[in-house]
Protein backbone atom coordinates (compact mmCIF):
# COMPACT_ATOMS: atom_id res chain seq x y z
CA UNK A 1 0.00 0.00 0.00
CA UNK A 2 1.15 3.57 -0.59
CA UNK A 3 0.73 5.85 2.49
CA UNK A 4 -1.29 8.67 1.20
CA UNK A 5 -0.35 12.60 1.92
CA UNK A 6 -3.38 13.29 4.64
CA UNK A 7 -2.23 10.20 6.16
CA UNK A 8 1.16 11.20 6.90
CA UNK A 9 0.06 14.81 8.11
CA UNK A 10 -1.40 14.17 12.08
CA UNK A 11 -5.05 15.22 11.27
CA UNK A 12 -8.33 15.15 13.31
CA UNK A 13 -10.24 12.32 11.68
CA UNK A 14 -13.76 11.07 13.24
CA UNK A 15 -14.48 7.71 15.07
CA UNK A 16 -17.66 6.20 15.92
CA UNK A 17 -19.25 7.88 18.42
CA UNK A 18 -17.81 11.10 17.92
CA UNK A 19 -14.71 9.91 19.43
CA UNK A 20 -11.89 12.08 17.17
CA UNK A 21 -8.39 10.16 17.06
CA UNK A 22 -5.86 11.58 14.89
CA UNK A 23 -5.53 9.60 10.71
CA UNK A 24 -1.24 9.26 11.33
CA UNK A 25 -3.36 6.82 14.21
CA UNK A 26 -5.47 5.26 12.12
CA UNK A 27 -2.88 5.29 9.71
CA UNK A 28 -1.11 2.90 12.14
CA UNK A 29 -3.65 0.63 12.89
CA UNK A 30 -4.77 -0.20 9.75
CA UNK A 31 -1.28 -0.92 9.36
CA UNK A 32 -1.04 -3.11 12.21
CA UNK A 33 -3.82 -5.08 11.40
CA UNK A 34 -2.20 -5.49 7.56
CA UNK A 35 1.09 -6.50 8.81
CA UNK A 36 -0.26 -8.99 11.42
CA UNK A 37 1.14 -7.35 14.32
CA UNK A 38 -0.87 -8.20 17.49
CA UNK A 39 0.67 -6.43 19.96
CA UNK A 40 0.57 -3.00 18.16
CA UNK A 41 -2.78 -3.15 17.60
CA UNK A 42 -3.93 -3.90 21.29
CA UNK A 43 -1.19 -1.42 22.46
CA UNK A 44 -3.14 1.05 19.82
CA UNK A 45 -6.86 0.09 21.06
CA UNK A 46 -5.09 0.64 24.69
CA UNK A 47 -4.80 4.65 24.00
CA UNK A 48 -7.88 5.16 21.92
CA UNK A 49 -10.68 1.84 22.26
CA UNK A 50 -12.45 3.98 19.28
CA UNK A 51 -9.59 2.50 16.63
CA UNK A 52 -11.23 -0.47 16.68
CA UNK A 53 -13.88 -0.28 13.77
CA UNK A 54 -11.98 2.99 12.82
CA UNK A 55 -12.01 3.69 8.67
CA UNK A 56 -10.04 5.36 6.29
CA UNK A 57 -11.45 5.23 2.68
CA UNK A 58 -14.44 2.92 3.74
CA UNK A 59 -11.59 0.34 4.92
CA UNK A 60 -11.59 -0.97 8.81
CA UNK A 61 -9.58 -2.79 10.37
CA UNK A 62 -10.58 -6.00 10.47
CA UNK A 63 -10.91 -6.06 6.21
CA UNK A 64 -6.94 -6.14 6.30
CA UNK A 65 -7.02 -8.78 9.08
CA UNK A 66 -9.02 -10.87 7.13
CA UNK A 67 -7.34 -9.93 3.70
CA UNK A 68 -4.02 -10.52 4.61
CA UNK A 69 -4.88 -13.60 6.81
CA UNK A 70 -4.06 -13.14 10.42
CA UNK A 71 -6.47 -15.23 12.41
CA UNK A 72 -5.41 -14.30 15.30
CA UNK A 73 -6.25 -10.68 14.38
CA UNK A 74 -9.83 -11.61 13.03
CA UNK A 75 -10.57 -13.51 16.70
CA UNK A 76 -9.37 -10.40 18.66
CA UNK A 77 -11.15 -7.71 16.78
CA UNK A 78 -14.11 -9.98 16.48
CA UNK A 79 -14.00 -10.99 20.02
CA UNK A 80 -14.27 -7.03 20.60
CA UNK A 81 -17.36 -6.90 18.57
CA UNK A 82 -15.37 -5.26 15.28
CA UNK A 83 -17.61 -7.40 12.84
CA UNK A 84 -20.04 -5.13 11.12
CA UNK A 85 -22.60 -7.89 9.02
CA UNK A 86 -23.10 -5.13 6.53
CA UNK A 87 -19.66 -4.30 5.80
CA UNK A 88 -18.62 -4.42 2.35
CA UNK A 89 -15.15 -3.39 0.65
CA UNK A 90 -15.72 0.04 -1.26
CA UNK A 91 -16.08 0.09 -4.19
CA UNK A 92 -16.04 -3.53 -4.88
CA UNK A 93 -18.76 -4.57 -2.53
CA UNK A 94 -17.41 -7.91 -1.51
CA UNK A 95 -18.21 -8.95 2.18
CA UNK A 96 -15.18 -9.93 4.43
CA UNK A 97 -16.28 -13.97 4.06
CA UNK A 98 -15.91 -13.33 0.56
CA UNK A 99 -12.65 -11.45 0.87
CA UNK A 100 -11.59 -15.14 2.61
CA UNK A 101 -12.92 -17.49 0.56
CA UNK A 102 -11.46 -15.97 -2.53
CA UNK A 103 -8.04 -15.82 -1.02
CA UNK A 104 -8.31 -18.99 0.38
CA UNK A 105 -8.49 -18.37 3.82
CA UNK A 106 -10.19 -21.76 5.25
CA UNK A 107 -10.20 -20.91 9.06
CA UNK A 108 -10.95 -17.48 8.98
CA UNK A 109 -13.86 -18.08 6.40
CA UNK A 110 -14.93 -20.71 8.65
CA UNK A 111 -14.63 -18.17 12.04
CA UNK A 112 -16.40 -14.92 9.98
CA UNK A 113 -19.41 -17.54 8.97
CA UNK A 114 -19.59 -18.40 12.36
CA UNK A 115 -19.83 -14.87 13.79
CA UNK A 116 -21.98 -13.79 11.87
CA UNK A 117 -24.55 -15.90 13.40
CA UNK A 118 -23.66 -14.53 16.54
CA UNK A 119 -25.84 -11.51 17.51
CA UNK A 120 -23.31 -11.17 20.47
CA UNK A 121 -20.34 -10.60 18.05
CA UNK A 122 -21.88 -8.15 15.59
CA UNK A 123 -22.68 -4.97 14.95
CA UNK A 124 -23.75 -2.23 12.49
CA UNK A 125 -21.39 0.55 12.83
CA UNK A 126 -21.85 2.55 9.21
CA UNK A 127 -19.09 4.70 7.82
CA UNK A 128 -16.77 6.92 9.34
CA UNK A 129 -13.31 8.52 9.09
CA UNK A 130 -14.30 12.05 7.60
CA UNK A 131 -10.94 13.96 7.97
CA UNK A 132 -10.47 17.52 9.13
CA UNK A 133 -7.85 19.15 6.72
CA UNK A 134 -7.78 22.42 8.60
CA UNK A 135 -8.44 24.81 5.56
CA UNK A 136 -8.01 28.15 6.56
CA UNK A 137 -10.78 30.71 5.57
CA UNK A 138 -9.11 31.43 1.89
CA UNK A 139 -8.52 27.81 1.36
CA UNK A 140 -12.44 27.06 1.81
CA UNK A 141 -13.39 30.13 -0.06
CA UNK A 142 -11.47 29.10 -2.54
CA UNK A 143 -12.23 25.53 -2.85
CA UNK A 144 -15.69 27.53 -2.68
CA UNK A 145 -15.80 29.25 -6.22
CA UNK A 146 -14.12 26.59 -7.96
CA UNK A 147 -17.18 24.41 -7.15
CA UNK A 148 -19.40 26.60 -8.38
CA UNK A 149 -18.03 27.56 -11.25
CA UNK A 150 -16.90 31.82 -10.49
CA UNK A 151 -14.36 32.05 -13.12
CA UNK A 152 -13.63 35.82 -12.19
CA UNK A 153 -13.84 35.29 -8.29
CA UNK A 154 -11.28 32.34 -8.39
CA UNK A 155 -9.03 33.74 -10.90
CA UNK A 156 -9.06 37.03 -9.00
CA UNK A 157 -7.89 35.06 -5.94
CA UNK A 158 -5.20 33.58 -7.54
CA UNK A 159 -3.57 36.28 -8.57
CA UNK A 160 -3.33 37.31 -5.01
CA UNK A 161 -2.27 33.89 -3.30
CA UNK A 162 -1.56 31.65 -6.71
CA UNK A 163 -0.31 28.79 -4.17
CA UNK A 164 -4.05 28.35 -3.72
CA UNK A 165 -3.97 26.34 -7.15
CA UNK A 166 -1.58 23.77 -5.47
CA UNK A 167 -3.36 23.30 -2.38
CA UNK A 168 -3.52 19.34 -1.95
CA UNK A 169 -6.20 18.89 0.20
CA UNK A 170 -8.66 20.24 -1.68
CA UNK A 171 -12.17 18.44 -2.45
CA UNK A 172 -11.44 15.70 0.74
CA UNK A 173 -7.72 15.10 -0.77
CA UNK A 174 -8.61 14.57 -4.18
CA UNK A 175 -7.10 17.91 -5.39
CA UNK A 176 -8.22 20.84 -6.78
CA UNK A 177 -8.86 20.09 -9.98
CA UNK A 178 -11.33 17.01 -8.76
CA UNK A 179 -14.77 19.21 -9.03
CA UNK A 180 -13.66 20.90 -12.37
CA UNK A 181 -13.26 17.73 -13.93
CA UNK A 182 -15.87 15.89 -12.46
CA UNK A 183 -18.67 18.77 -13.72
CA UNK A 184 -16.30 18.87 -17.25
CA UNK A 185 -15.99 22.51 -16.70
CA UNK A 186 -12.74 22.75 -18.64
CA UNK A 187 -12.78 27.16 -18.53
CA UNK A 188 -11.60 26.14 -14.42
CA UNK A 189 -9.11 23.27 -15.20
CA UNK A 190 -7.31 25.83 -17.62
CA UNK A 191 -7.38 28.60 -15.61
CA UNK A 192 -6.34 26.17 -12.57
CA UNK A 193 -3.77 24.80 -14.60
CA UNK A 194 -2.42 28.14 -15.92
CA UNK A 195 -1.42 28.77 -11.61
CA UNK A 196 0.45 25.42 -11.82
CA UNK A 197 -2.62 22.77 -10.72
CA UNK A 198 -2.16 19.11 -11.71
CA UNK A 199 -4.15 15.93 -10.70
CA UNK A 200 -2.02 14.28 -8.23
CA UNK A 201 -0.40 10.77 -8.77
CA UNK A 202 -2.82 9.40 -6.04
CA UNK A 203 -6.49 9.94 -5.15
CA UNK A 204 -9.02 7.80 -3.78
CA UNK A 205 -11.35 8.26 -6.14
CA UNK A 206 -9.44 8.73 -9.48
CA UNK A 207 -12.19 7.66 -11.67
CA UNK A 208 -14.89 9.12 -10.12
CA UNK A 209 -13.58 12.45 -10.85
CA UNK A 210 -10.65 12.57 -13.45
CA UNK A 211 -11.99 9.86 -15.35
CA UNK A 212 -15.45 10.73 -15.37
CA UNK A 213 -15.97 11.97 -18.59
CA UNK A 214 -14.11 10.84 -22.06
CA UNK A 215 -13.23 13.89 -23.10
CA UNK A 216 -12.03 15.48 -19.88
CA UNK A 217 -9.56 12.58 -19.80
CA UNK A 218 -8.23 12.51 -22.89
CA UNK A 219 -7.71 16.46 -21.91
CA UNK A 220 -6.12 15.55 -18.49
CA UNK A 221 -3.84 12.91 -20.08
CA UNK A 222 -2.56 15.31 -22.96
CA UNK A 223 -1.82 17.93 -19.86
CA UNK A 224 0.54 15.98 -17.93
CA UNK A 225 -2.01 13.70 -16.11
CA UNK A 226 -0.19 10.35 -15.19
CA UNK A 227 -2.18 7.26 -17.14
CA UNK A 228 -0.71 5.19 -14.36
CA UNK A 229 -2.54 7.52 -11.82
CA UNK A 230 -3.77 5.23 -8.49
CA UNK A 231 -5.31 4.85 -5.32
CA UNK A 232 -3.84 3.96 -1.87
CA UNK A 233 -4.11 0.16 -2.31
CA UNK A 234 -2.03 0.20 -6.22
CA UNK A 235 -5.40 0.06 -7.85
CA UNK A 236 -5.14 2.28 -11.25
CA UNK A 237 -6.98 3.74 -13.62
CA UNK A 238 -6.70 1.09 -16.31
CA UNK A 239 -7.73 -1.62 -13.28
CA UNK A 240 -11.08 0.66 -13.00
CA UNK A 241 -12.00 0.55 -17.01
CA UNK A 242 -11.37 -3.27 -16.09
CA UNK A 243 -13.42 -3.29 -13.61
CA UNK A 244 -16.52 -1.36 -14.96
CA UNK A 245 -15.69 -2.71 -18.80
CA UNK A 246 -15.02 0.49 -20.00
CA UNK A 247 -13.34 -0.13 -23.14
CA UNK A 248 -13.13 2.78 -24.31
CA UNK A 249 -10.93 4.59 -21.50
CA UNK A 250 -8.96 1.03 -21.09
CA UNK A 251 -7.97 1.72 -24.91
CA UNK A 252 -7.09 5.43 -23.73
CA UNK A 253 -4.89 4.76 -21.47
CA UNK A 254 -3.07 2.28 -23.11
CA UNK A 255 -2.67 4.65 -26.31
CA UNK A 256 -1.04 7.12 -23.35
CA UNK A 257 1.24 4.43 -22.14
CA UNK A 258 -0.57 3.31 -18.79
CA UNK A 259 1.99 -0.17 -18.09
CA UNK A 260 -0.65 -2.96 -18.69
CA UNK A 261 0.13 -5.31 -15.94
CA UNK A 262 0.01 -3.53 -12.74
CA UNK A 263 -0.50 -6.00 -10.04
CA UNK A 264 -3.09 -4.37 -7.23
CA UNK A 265 -2.98 -4.74 -3.03
CA UNK A 266 -6.60 -5.35 -2.94
CA UNK A 267 -7.09 -8.58 -5.37
CA UNK A 268 -3.61 -8.98 -5.83
CA UNK A 269 -4.29 -9.20 -9.85
CA UNK A 270 -3.72 -7.24 -13.21
CA UNK A 271 -6.07 -5.34 -15.04
CA UNK A 272 -7.03 -8.59 -17.50
CA UNK A 273 -7.73 -10.94 -14.01
CA UNK A 274 -10.13 -7.44 -13.14
CA UNK A 275 -11.58 -7.90 -16.43
CA UNK A 276 -11.95 -11.37 -15.93
CA UNK A 277 -13.31 -11.40 -12.50
CA UNK A 278 -15.89 -8.87 -13.07
CA UNK A 279 -16.77 -10.65 -16.92
CA UNK A 280 -16.36 -7.93 -19.21
CA UNK A 281 -14.88 -10.22 -22.07
CA UNK A 282 -13.85 -6.82 -24.88
CA UNK A 283 -12.08 -5.16 -22.01
CA UNK A 284 -9.97 -8.89 -21.87
CA UNK A 285 -9.77 -8.88 -25.50
CA UNK A 286 -8.16 -5.45 -25.70
CA UNK A 287 -5.89 -6.21 -22.98
CA UNK A 288 -4.73 -9.59 -24.25
CA UNK A 289 -4.30 -8.28 -28.14
CA UNK A 290 -1.82 -5.07 -26.41
CA UNK A 291 0.08 -7.99 -25.17
CA UNK A 292 -1.25 -8.40 -21.14
CA UNK A 293 0.16 -11.36 -19.60
CA UNK A 294 -2.55 -13.79 -19.03
CA UNK A 295 -0.23 -15.49 -15.97
CA UNK A 296 0.52 -12.73 -13.89
CA UNK A 297 -0.79 -12.34 -10.89
CA UNK A 298 0.19 -11.73 -7.13
CA UNK A 299 -0.88 -15.38 -6.03
CA UNK A 300 -1.83 -18.57 -7.73
CA UNK A 301 -5.58 -17.59 -6.71
CA UNK A 302 -5.87 -14.49 -8.37
CA UNK A 303 -4.52 -15.15 -12.20
CA UNK A 304 -7.02 -14.13 -14.45
CA UNK A 305 -7.77 -17.37 -15.34
CA UNK A 306 -8.79 -18.11 -11.75
CA UNK A 307 -10.90 -15.38 -11.57
CA UNK A 308 -12.94 -16.46 -14.83
CA UNK A 309 -13.39 -19.83 -13.19
CA UNK A 310 -14.07 -18.97 -9.91
CA UNK A 311 -16.54 -16.34 -11.39
CA UNK A 312 -17.89 -18.79 -14.11
CA UNK A 313 -16.98 -16.40 -16.75
CA UNK A 314 -16.87 -19.60 -19.51
CA UNK A 315 -16.26 -17.41 -22.34
CA UNK A 316 -13.56 -15.22 -20.91
CA UNK A 317 -11.80 -18.38 -19.80
CA UNK A 318 -11.93 -19.83 -23.75
CA UNK A 319 -10.13 -16.52 -24.41
CA UNK A 320 -7.78 -17.14 -22.16
CA UNK A 321 -6.89 -20.59 -22.73
CA UNK A 322 -7.15 -19.72 -26.66
CA UNK A 323 -5.27 -16.33 -27.05
CA UNK A 324 -3.60 -15.96 -23.38
CA UNK A 325 -0.71 -18.95 -23.92
CA UNK A 326 -2.56 -19.86 -20.54
CA UNK A 327 -2.71 -23.80 -19.83
CA UNK A 328 -6.03 -24.88 -18.48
Amino acid sequence: MVRPNEMEKTLPIELHGGVVSTSTDVWSMLIACHDGDLDRVKELLGICPALLTCQYDYTAPLHFAVREGHLDIVRFLVSCRALDPTYLVHPFRDSLLTIAQDRGHVEIARYVSQSLNDTNLIYKWGDTGKIDHRMDESQRSFQHLVDKHHYVEAEAMLKYRPELALYEFAFWGEGILAMPAKDADFKMLELLMRYGAKVPQISKWGARYYFRHYEVAVFLLKNGMDPNHMNWRGFRLLHDMAYTGDVQKARLLLDHGADIDPIDDEYSTTPLGYAARWGHQEVAALLLERGADATKAGGPWATPLAWARKRGHASIEAILLRQGGVRG
